[in-house]
């Protein structure tokens, strides 16, 4: 897992049984942003909400496929200003839940910001920074 900023974790898949060892670390709330039936052997989101009903924990599906849109920005926005903290978001591999946070976060952290802290989480985002420019001009 690599950290970003606000107590914010992502990664790449996570089965159920890594949610419920989380969970007992504390964490309190997934965002699943990878869409279901993208690849062989990747739980469906339905299970994974289950999981996470039966820990207790709060857990959101905002699946990008293709490219981002502003409904997927909204409802990441929304997800990272109500869930309780940690939250750890997912997808194949931590990329676009790594962009899906810098967008849901540019109106506070500014450009350099979120760059700054996706490049901190060793993610290479360059091409986002014109998009995320054009967010907040």
């Amino acid at each position: 897992m690599k950290e970003l900023p606000g107590d914010v974790f992502v990664t790449g898949q996570l089965l159920a049984a890594q949610m419920q060892a989380l969970a007992e670390q504390g964490v309190m709330s997934f965002i699943n942003n990878r869409p279901d039936m993208e690849g062989p052997m990747q739980p469906l989101s339905e299970e994974l909400e289950k999981t996470a009903q039966e820990l207790g924990v709060d857990y959101h599906h905002i699946p990008m496929a293709g490219g981002l849109t502003p409904g997927l920005i909204e409802a990441s926005q929304t997800a990272y200003a109500n869930l309780p903290r940690p939250i750890v978001a997912f997808c194949a591999s931590g990329t676009r839940s790594a962009a899906l946070w810098a967008f849901a976060h540019v109106d506070k952290l500014g450009v350099d910001g979120v760059m700054n802290g996706v490049s901190a989480a060793g993610y290479n985002l360059e091409q986002i920074r014109g998009p995320l420019e054009a967010r907040i001009s």
